[in-house]
């Protein structure tokens, strides 16, 4: 890990390019931090949420902790300054928030010592090594919490089987999202009587405070979406806007009134997608405008962070991306909360059961580059059977209403380590 860190270096400040954030306070991913006072908040509670998915599922908990435990200060860690945009954009000030450190013995141990949290959480896939080590030398518990391993990832921690093994012997708890997640961590070297399986917190979504962002919405976009169609492109990468573009521009074909709702996965893209070709001849609406969308509007482009969810109630239809490129696709449960037919490609690897089990159930379909357009206008087309595409999305929020009990799951995982 120490040879890695000037490739690490490297890397971040190629990236800020784009994104400045990732050359923000470099010396902290090294737990270096100057003359900066050390920050020992008592009963401090570390969360690492390495990006905007891992902040959006533990944010459940995370409301949770403050509301019920107002006594323990908060300190949430991330890696992407996608990721650090979205915890400063939901909880501000009533928490604690920095970079996490390289995983490396030094900058943990300086990471450690400035911070020195009483428990630290980790979400996901999170198995840092010198992370758990350091901190169980300093009789920190460890909390892994809404826990997933693929087949991929678990043959990957297989090639280091000592490290792996020590590495999750390490933590008090381990709360894994499906049995094969448990199974898979058991059989890396996780004690079987410290894995529980308390499902996937993805699942746990706020509908009360999804409805209330969407009324916000609905106040500032006006009547400019009303009796349109609206198809709604989430989550998109590199790759997957063209074809969406084309999709969507085949759809105005049939309903010249259409809408694309169009959200790139990292928002700083905007500037590139606004350059494409197709684009050119559309009228955009850039969400960050803040203002009501017109009729003459032919798309929205979304271009902040935190507002997907929301904006989700405007669709008939939604696609989500990351799954037509080789990315594993994104969380299509929010757009299953508003009871909307979805739209994925054949990568879906990081949510691999879920997009199963709506396919499955007949929630969701799954497409390839050459069929997405023909499944658009199908499913909303000006001769599409709605009675179908509505069936589509009541099948899919079935599906996603029946994951109840999630946060109280993992919340007795975590208020069982809370001092």
């Amino acid at each position: 890990m120490r040879l890695l860190v000037p490739l690490l270096l490297a890397r971040l400040w190629w990236r800020g390019r784009d994104q400045p954030g990732y050359r923000a306070h470099l010396g902290h991913r090294l737990g270096c931090y100057g003359t900066a006072v050390a920050s020992r908040p008592h009963n401090l509670i570390w969360i690492h949420a390495v990006s905007v998915g891992e902040t959006l599922a533990i944010a459940p908990l995370i409301e949770r902790l403050l509301s019920d435990r107002e006594d323990l200060p908060l300190l949430i860690t991330s890696t992407t300054p996608t990721g650090a945009a979205q915890v400063q954009q939901r909880f501000g000030e009533r928490v604690f928030s920095d970079w996490a450190p390289f995983d490396t013995p030094g900058a943990v141990r300086r990471f450690l010592d400035h911070w020195r949290p009483t428990v630290g959480v980790f979400v996901e896939t999170e198995i840092w090594p010198n992370m758990v080590t350091q901190a169980n030398a300093k009789a920190i518990p460890m909390v892994l919490l809404n826990a997933r391993l693929s087949r991929r990832s678990a043959r990957g921690y297989a090639r280091v089987p000592r490290l792996t093994r020590e590495t999750v012997a390490h933590f008090s708890v381990i709360a894994a999202q499906q049995r094969a997640d448990a199974k898979r961590l058991v059989t890396l070297g996780a004690p079987p009587d410290k894995v529980v399986v308390t499902g996937n917190l993805k699942f746990a979504l706020d509908t009360v405070a999804l409805h209330t962002a969407w009324q916000a919405e609905r106040q500032r976009v006006g009547d400019g979406l009303q009796d349109r169609p609206v198809f709604l492109a989430a989550s998109t990468h590199p790759g997957e806007e063209a074809v969406v573009l084309s999709a969507f521009l085949a759809l105005r074909g049939e309903r010249p009134n259409a809408l694309l709702m169009l959200a790139p996965r990292h928002p700083d893209r905007a500037v590139s997608i606004l350059a494409m070709t197709p684009m050119q001849a559309l009228q955009v609406v850039r969400h960050s405008e803040q203002r009501a969308i017109q009729r003459s509007d032919d798309v929205m482009l979304i271009d902040t962070l935190g507002s997907l969810g929301a904006l989700t109630g405007f669709a008939d239809l939604v696609f989500v991306g990351g799954s037509l490129v080789q990315h594993g696709g994104h969380n299509p449960l929010e757009a299953a909360a508003w009871q909307l037919p979805i739209l994925t490609g054949p990568h879906t690897v990081n949510f691999a059961t879920i997009y199963r089990e709506l396919v499955r159930c007949g929630g969701a379909q799954q497409i390839e580059i050459k069929t997405l357009t023909d499944a658009v206008v199908s499913l909303i087309g000006a001769d599409s059977d709605q009675s179908h595409a509505t069936a589509m999305g009541a099948r899919a929020g079935a599906f996603q209403s029946a994951q109840s009990g999630v946060i109280e799951a993992q919340w007795a995982v975590l208020k069982a380590h809370l001092p």
